[in-house]
């Protein structure tokens, strides 16, 4: 057989070989000018998981990092660096025991976060294969798992998104695996590359405090959040490089950058400690495009997650834009009374659940209080059949929440978990008796405050009845100084007959006087 040599390419196609080579080589010069940039350090690069949804592909990375691709805007990243096949600057990061947890930023293929400082990439990193088809009842799931060192501190996130939105949402999940407490400051952020440029205007939204930025137009039409659906200590948005050093340093500014076009970013904060063996659960959405309603008004989470058929529950309801006249829903057999707005994030309300309700998970529903947006909970409150408590125990709720010194009172107690046996404690200076468990959720207890009794806020903690589970309610009562109290009538004094004597001498000396005038 003779052998066939291979043909040369023509000129044009050599051309086209040639063209993407030469792009990638003028565009490294503009990666490496960009300030903050890190070379590739050439170690593995973090393993990828790809969300393929419409309009947003979301590549999540093994190490807690992002890039975003919206339909809208074809053939650019949403995070800094723009390519669509790699993880940007973008991610979840921890501050504790004076070292910063980040992604694998420098094993990334571009970044440029060297403003963060001296960083410990997360280890032992491992991330799930997508679940679910893309639906509200079914979202597309993502999980990441990746340790802080050595510090016993694990971190698990599930990315969620639901095809034809225009946001996804995150649960990062931060857990003290040490026998000793420990402090985490908690930070999502990103370097934002608004639509197809690395320019933008910082803003924030105020009804959610959700910080990000615009496009750069008149009026803006795309934009860019990290919206904190767990509220956030604080928040930033500026340059891309100050957002970086502000995390870098410990603190976020709690401010917004100049009303400037330029090369921004955003982050927000959380404050935590974390007992030993205890967890903390972050929720975070980011959206690109126009401003979601879930920026503006949402539902969150319900505390308790769950009530019996023919119980009374109290629970707390968390969320965004929060007030006065908005309105709660939870489906079938559940009515909801006593619907009270304590802040822009939260509101308690009394749900009578029938005794006939189906069982079952059912979705919270709400409306602001201006009736122009709607918010879903999916699955946000079970009905369970009736018989012991499946809650854990708690305490949520005291009524009236405060008493007099000097005073004996009857007070009525809400909660999860509450059986015959349970016990409760207001602190010194008030004896608790008469403790009676109404069912699962109510009890009463009469109190009897001292006169001594230091007047100010008390931690009321309880006992569960297996005596295996405790709570405490933190300003759940408040002891109040006497106050002026009733009019007590003075008695009328008595005169005795030597009194009576001088009485009628002095009245007699008195009209003498007056006659002898």
């Amino acid at each position: 057989m003779t052998a066939r040599s291979t043909p040369r390419p023509n000129w044009r196609q050599r051309l086209a070989l040639a063209v993407p080579v030469l792009i990638a080589a003028m565009a490294m010069p503009a990666l490496a000018s960009k300030a903050g940039y890190i070379a590739p350090q050439g170690g593995a690069a973090p393993a990828i998981t790809t969300i393929t949804g419409s309009p947003l592909t979301v590549l999540v990375g093994g190490d807690q990092s992002f890039q975003i691709v919206n339909d809208q805007v074809p053939g650019s990243g949403q995070i800094y660096p723009s390519q669509t096949t790699d993880l940007a600057d973008m991610g979840w990061m921890v501050r504790t025991g004076g070292a910063l947890y980040t992604p694998d930023f420098s094993n990334h293929g571009t970044t440029a976060t060297s403003n963060l400082g001296t960083v410990t990439p997360y280890a032992a990193q491992s991330i799930s294969p997508v679940t679910g088809t893309g639906t509200e009842a079914d979202p597309f799931v993502v999980a990441v798992n990746a340790t802080l060192g050595a510090t016993g501190l694990q971190s698990r996130q599930e990315v969620r998104y639901v095809n034809g939105k225009n946001f996804f949402t995150k649960r990062f999940t931060l857990t003290n695996t040490s026998a000793a407490p420990q402090e985490a400051k908690i930070y999502l952020g990103g370097d934002i590359y608004l639509a197809a440029s690395d320019s933008g205007i910082p803003y924030r939204e105020a009804a959610s405090g959700s910080p990000g930025g615009s496009d750069c137009g008149t009026p803006a039409s795309y934009y860019i959040l990290y919206i904190p659906q767990t509220p956030a200590d604080s928040y930033t948005g500026n340059g891309y490089s100050n957002v970086w050093s502000q995390i870098g340093t410990g603190d976020l500014d709690g401010a917004l950058g100049p009303a400037n076009c330029m090369d921004n970013g955003a982050a927000l904060q959380w404050n935590r400690t974390l007992a030993a063996g205890a967890s903390v659960t972050i929720l975070a959405a980011t959206s690109f495009g126009e401003i979601p309603s879930i920026a503006q008004f949402d539902i969150t989470s319900v505390t308790p997650r769950s009530g019996a058929q023919g119980a009374t529950v109290p629970v707390t309801i968390q969320g965004i834009g929060f007030a006065t006249g908005m309105t709660v829903a939870f489906g079938t057999g559940v009515s909801v009374a006593d619907l009270v707005v304590v802040d822009a994030d939260t509101a308690t309300a009394t749900l009578t659940i029938a005794a006939d309700a189906p069982v079952g998970l059912r979705n919270v529903t709400g409306v602001n209080a201006a009736g122009t947006l709607n918010a879903t909970l999916v699955g946000g409150f079970e009905v369970t059949g009736g018989g012991p408590p499946t809650d854990p125990f708690a305490l949520t709720r005291v009524v009236p929440p405060s008493g007099y010194v000097g005073t004996t009172m009857q007070v009525t107690l809400q909660g999860t978990g509450f059986a015959a046996g349970m016990a409760v404690a207001f602190g010194d200076g008030i004896a608790v008796s008469n403790l009676a468990v109404t069912n699962a959720t109510t009890a009463t207890v009469t109190l009897t405050i001292a006169a001594d009794a230091v007047p100010g806020p008390r931690t009321v903690s309880g006992t569960n009845a297996a005596g295996n589970q405790t709570a405490s309610l933190p300003n759940g009562f408040i002891v109040l100084a006497a106050g002026p109290g009733p009019q007590v009538a003075q008695p009328v004094p008595t005169l005795g007959l030597g009194s009576l004597l001088l009485l009628a001498l002095g009245l007699f000396g008195a009209a003498w006087a007056i006659f002898r005038r």
